[in-house]
């Protein structure tokens, strides 16, 4: 590239002037000044740049990035310059939102968003999943009032802890299941977390809630991963799908549906438009299970409130 040198003494010259080319490194950029090139590191959004990818944000996702969440979107994007060899904020937006960067939309959301969860998380939730849920849907469909198919989906699944963790009560009972048609889904925003779901190696942190009986019958251990791989007929009985909780999901009407501490990053009326895909999702009987930071509970609508946690939806 060319770049040419004016302003000399207040006029302009009529001398072209040519600086020498410089190549700029994704979170870099360079003034000419004094003779060299200065090379600075990006360090931070401006405002009015923080204010046009959160708005591009939450379009997108439903997620509102506070205020004071300027230096953490900064830090987030910065990665995304340097393993594109972008050399600004601006040029990145400019490119992401004219899709002139195929593939980056999914992921720049997932640089974007947070992803932290492990198996058996908030136990008693799935206490009530084995000791009480389960036993009433075999009850029921030995009644004739419910058919011999089990629909439960973990929404925003992240890495799959929290549906790998349903497989295991459900497993821990399939004797009593014989027969039945069973589906586990789970979804997430982030490609990369269901590629991880999908690979279903975890952490030695993800599995610190797991007995060690659980440990050794459903896991096995990785010395050169430091971590645990989950059996492969417990892999074979999930399925995971990339999904926008502002969209509605194509799949049958659910029976159980676990949606914990995600609408926690939504705003209200983000959380008004994925609350309604989820109860149009659940069967009619059917059961959500909420996180007690997620702010929803007056916009459950005709949920008959069964405790804290947990919400059903009339026959």
């Amino acid at each position: 590239m060319v770049r040419t040198a004016a302003a000399i003494s207040g006029r302009y010259s009529r001398r072209r002037v040519e600086l020498p080319q410089r190549r700029f490194c994704g979170s870099q950029h360079a003034t000419w000044a004094g003779g060299q090139w200065t090379t600075m590191e990006l360090t931070k959004l401006t405002e009015e740049e923080f204010d046009r990818f959160r708005t591009f944000i939450y379009g997108k996702t439903g997620i509102r990035m506070a205020d004071g969440k300027i230096t953490l979107l900064s830090n987030r994007i910065r990665r995304r310059l340097r393993d594109l060899g972008i050399d600004s904020f601006e040029d990145y937006y400019h490119q992401l939102t004219r899709d002139r960067l195929p593939g980056e939309l999914e992921q720049f959301i997932d640089a974007i968003t947070t992803n932290e969860t492990h198996f058996f998380r908030t136990g008693g939730h799935f206490d009530w999943f084995s000791g009480a849920f389960l036993p009433e849907l075999l009850n029921r469909a030995a009644e004739k009032k419910h058919d011999r198919s089990l629909r439960v989906w973990s929404a925003a699944c992240s890495s799959g802890e929290e549906l790998y963790t349903l497989a295991i009560c459900i497993d821990e009972m399939l004797h009593r299941f014989g027969g039945w048609r069973i589906s586990l889904l789970g979804s997430d925003i982030s490609e990369t977390m269901i590629t991880a779901a999908k690979r279903g190696v975890f952490p030695d942190r993800s599995l610190e809630h797991v007995s060690a009986e659980r440990r050794r019958k459903y896991f096995t251990h990785l010395p050169d991963e430091n971590g645990w791989a989950i059996r492969p007929r417990l892999v074979q009985m999930c399925e995971f799908q990339r999904h926008n909780l502002l969209d509605p999901i194509a799949a049958p009407r659910q029976d159980c549906i676990f949606i914990r501490n995600v609408f926690i990053y939504f705003d209200r009326e983000s959380k008004q438009r994925a609350v309604r895909n989820l109860i149009d999702a659940l069967a009619p009987g059917g059961f959500l299970v909420v996180g007690p930071a997620d702010g929803i509970y007056d916009l459950l609508g005709d949920l008959e409130k069964q405790s804290i946690f947990l919400y059903k939806k009339p026959l």
